[in-house]
């Protein structure tokens, strides 16, 4: 009885062995699908200027990314069904509110409207305000994500810019550009917790782009802006906190593995105290006790 005990709990040791291992290859699964999003939303971000030759922090601020709403939008003869993410970005010298049109299909950027308030004194006093649609959308993100894919955009952007007291002044530029998904994740920690992240990146002719993208948060956990020349940083914005944390498939995997371990050492304690708990056979007996069954049958008790 013992022997058969000690064989079981053997058994259940090789199995707790091996499943991690089969489970393995899951749980390093490297792949980004599209986030669920919805109206409440939203990221809060803190921000850095740093001066690029010295590495010093020369401003600091808040950004925070909120969906406020639905819009239908409509560019030329298209009619865009778009998330509303109204943004504000905001340091010691300057604040600016946009609002920002996302497809809900893919979510790429239909539409951009922008205030840009910059400090004098001691209050903010408007400087400019910018229009720009795109057309097609900006695909700054192509799910599902996935590592060293790449992708290109080319569209035409229209913006028009008004300055106080000025008419306002439109033109249409021809944009190009390139992205990549670095060749393996990226773990970043901010204040918001640790993540394993894509780092998504473009570059233009003076500047170096990355966003650091976690599924978990459904957007950015990092974005840099760094100097092309040199790749020295100019910009970093670390997410604070979210009101969004979606399913992440390793830690789902890893509360199943824990769940499956909980089952099998319930079910071996089960055997074993069943075993030590089951009734000796008549054989066995001492004389007493099974005199004391025989005189007593179960009916009379």
């Amino acid at each position: 009885m013992q022997k058969g005990v000690r064989k079981t709990l053997a058994m259940t040791l090789v199995f707790l062995m091996i499943l991690p291992a089969i489970l393995t290859p899951q749980v390093g699964s490297t792949e980004a699908q599209q986030p669920s999003l919805s109206i409440g939303n939203r990221w809060t971000y803190k921000v850095e200027y740093l001066d690029p030759d010295t590495g010093d922090v020369v401003a600091n601020g808040t950004t925070t990314r909120e969906i406020i709403g639905e819009s239908n939008f409509t560019v030329d003869t298209t009619t865009y069904n778009c998330f509303v993410v109204m943004t504000n970005h905001t340091t010691e010298y300057q604040n600016i509110k946009s609002m920002i049109y996302l497809l809900k299909s893919d979510l790429r950027t239909v539409k951009e409207d922008m205030e840009y308030w910059l400090k004098t004194g001691e209050e903010f006093t408007l400087y400019l305000i910018s229009n720009i649609t795109y057309d097609p959308p900006l695909e700054e993100l192509d799910f599902p994500l996935t590592e060293g894919k790449k992708w290109n955009v080319s569209l035409s952007k229209t913006e028009t810019v008004t300055f106080p007291g000025e008419p306002p002044d439109t033109k249409t530029t021809h944009l190009a550009r390139n992205y990549t998904v670095s060749e393996t994740l990226d773990r970043v920690t901010v204040d918001a917790g640790t993540f394993d992240a894509f780092v998504v990146s473009y570059r233009t002719s003076d500047f170096i782009y990355e966003q650091y993208y976690s599924s978990i948060v459904g957007g950015s956990v990092m974005e840099l802006k760094k100097r092309r020349s040199d790749e020295q940083l100019m910009m970093r914005m670390e997410l604070i906190e979210t009101n969004l944390i979606g399913p992440s498939a390793p830690i789902e995997l890893w509360v199943w593995l824990a769940i499956g371990i909980g089952i099998v050492v319930i079910a071996v304690v089960a055997i074993y105290i069943f075993i030590r708990m089951r009734k000796p056979s008549v054989a066995g007996m001492p004389k007493m006790v099974f005199l004391a069954k025989f005189r007593y049958p179960l009916f009379f008790r």
